[in-house]
């Protein structure tokens, strides 16, 4: 534990520092957002102040990091720079579609797919498919606002950590500690009023990573085969905000994908919310999730059942508050 303390430590540092570099770089060069005169190169800061800290750790002490392992970070760090281009040269979406289509289909090629036992292959692949588009488009959806995407990505971080400490899996947890390191020095700079985003290469590659994480797990046991939905609960709350944008914007006759104010933490403030308390909902409501999801590894319980059921009627009334009266 004291090495992981160490990791994290060592990780803050190094990205505040980075970041601090970035930020001063991006205001020279004028890489900012035109209406917020912010820099917006954040996730450059994440990922390589948390691939540097990790690869120094496993290389002084020697940790031969599984091949899945390795597969997932290449790839996290290939659609970083993907998505900084995205960032700077602002693809159009049938582009981010074509981008994204190929990316996953060349991780599939290299990674781990889901493999749900009693589906067939290529049910299997379409699951797998669908889940990583998916979460990865779920996280960059909620780069709505100021410590949003930044603060639930710390909390499902902490929650795969937890998981993986109680299943003993160490190389994991090795991995996870120096990025949730990174992420809390980015919400310095991010938290309200934001002095950096995070950008399209910082929200998508962080949804990749979580998502293609939650596939390598192995959560469950012969004599708790329920387990396997705890990605699910961790990643609840970014889950159900992309099906209610994708709801609404059908609704009103938008493409899914296109940028539109329907979120729930921008409905919340359109509906009187503070901006602190509307962060606040979205922050309490994914660690109910993540704790439901990490109660469920102990089994069905009076306490888990309380946690979820604690969980789904705050959901229920976050969407509900999101509605004008």
């Amino acid at each position: 534990m004291l090495k992981l303390f160490i990791l994290f430590v060592s990780s803050f540092i190094v990205a505040v520092i980075f970041l601090t570099f970035i930020k001063k770089i991006s205001l020279k060069t004028n890489l900012v957002k035109e209406d917020k005169k912010v820099p917006y190169m954040g996730g450059i800061g994440i990922f390589l102040s948390w691939l540097l800290v990790f690869l120094i750790f496993t290389f002084l002490e020697k940790i031969n990091i599984p091949v899945q392992l390795k597969i997932i970070v290449i790839f996290s760090f290939v659609l970083l720079l993907i998505e900084l281009i995205d960032d700077l040269k602002n693809f159009s979406l049938k582009t981010k579609l074509i981008f994204q289509i190929v990316f996953i289909y060349m991780f599939f090629i290299f990674g781990k797919k889901i493999q749900i036992y009693f589906l067939s292959p290529p049910l299997n692949y379409i699951i797998s498919f669908l889940w990583i588009m998916g979460i990865m488009n779920a996280f960059n959806h909620l780069d709505v606002g100021d410590g949003v995407c930044g603060g639930v990505s710390l909390i499902v971080g902490l929650s795969f950590l937890t998981v993986f400490l109680i299943k003993g899996s160490y190389v994991e947890a090795a991995l996870i500690v120096p990025l949730l390191g990174a992420i809390f020095a980015f919400l310095f700079f991010n938290f309200p009023p934001a002095k950096m985003f995070m950008g399209n290469c910082g929200s998508h590659s962080l949804g990749f990573f979580f998502a293609a994480l939650s596939i390598y797990g192995d959560y469950t046991t012969l004599e708790n085969k329920i387990a396997l939905v705890v990605p699910v609960f961790v990643l609840f709350f970014p889950i159900v905000d992309t099906i209610f944008v994708m709801i609404a914007r059908l609704r009103k006759g938008i493409i899914p994908l296109k940028k539109s104010d329907d979120h729930l933490f921008l409905r919340l403030i359109s509906c009187g919310y503070s901006y602190k308390k509307a962060l606040f909902d979205v922050y309490f409501v994914s660690l109910l999730w993540a704790i439901a999801g990490i109660m469920i590894l102990f089994k069905l319980s009076f306490l888990f059942l309380l946690i979820f059921l604690i969980s789904i009627f705050y959901t229920i009334r976050i969407i509900a508050k999101s509605f004008p009266r």
